[in-house]
C-alpha cells in the first residue's frame, strides 16, 4: 500500500515539474518580448547586413544613411540644429562613415522642422530629414 501511494506521489511530482518548467518558458519568452525590450526579429536574422538598426539608431540617421545612398553623395554637413543635438551629430557620423562630414561641402541634411536657407535648393525631403544642395 505504502509503493502504490509512493508511485501515486511520483507520477503527481513529474506532472508538476512539467507544468512549472512550462510556466517557466512562458514567463521567460513573456519577459523578453514585452517587457524587455528585445526584439524577435533581431534574433531571426542575426548577421543580416541592416539587423536591428531601426531599434538601436535614430530614424533620422537611418534616413540619411537611405539619402545619401539613393542620391550618391560623396560627402555631407548637417545643420546647425543636428550639430546641437549631439545625439544625432555623432551617430550620424559614426553610422554613415565612410562617406565623411565635410564643413564645405554643398549637401546638406536639416531636420523636417528646420527652415532651409534661402540660398539651398531643396533635393530631398523624407519623414525626418530634409537634403538641400547650396
Amino acid at each position: 500500500m505504502i509503493l502504490k501511494l509512493l508511485k501515486k506521489l511520483m507520477i503527481n511530482d513529474k506532472r508538476i515539474k512539467f507544468i512549472f518548467l512550462i510556466i517557466c518558458l512562458l514567463q521567460i519568452f513573456y519577459i523578453f518580448q514585452f517587457r524587455s525590450g528585445f526584439k524577435y526579429e533581431v534574433l531571426k536574422n542575426p548577421f543580416g547586413r541592416d539587423t536591428g538598426i531601426n531599434y538601436a539608431l535614430p530614424l533620422e540617421v537611418v534616413e540619411i544613411r537611405d539619402v545619401i545612398i539613393k542620391k550618391k553623395v560623396n560627402n555631407f554637413n548637417l545643420s546647425e540644429d543636428f550639430i546641437n543635438n549631439k545625439y544625432l551629430y555623432q551617430r550620424a557620423i559614426e553610422f554613415n562613415y565612410p562617406i565623411r562630414i565635410k564643413k564645405d561641402s554643398k549637401f546638406i541634411f536639416y531636420l523636417k522642422n528646420e527652415s532651409i536657407s534661402n540660398s539651398c535648393q531643396l533635393i530631398e525631403s523624407g519623414n525626418y530629414i530634409k537634403l538641400a544642395k547650396c
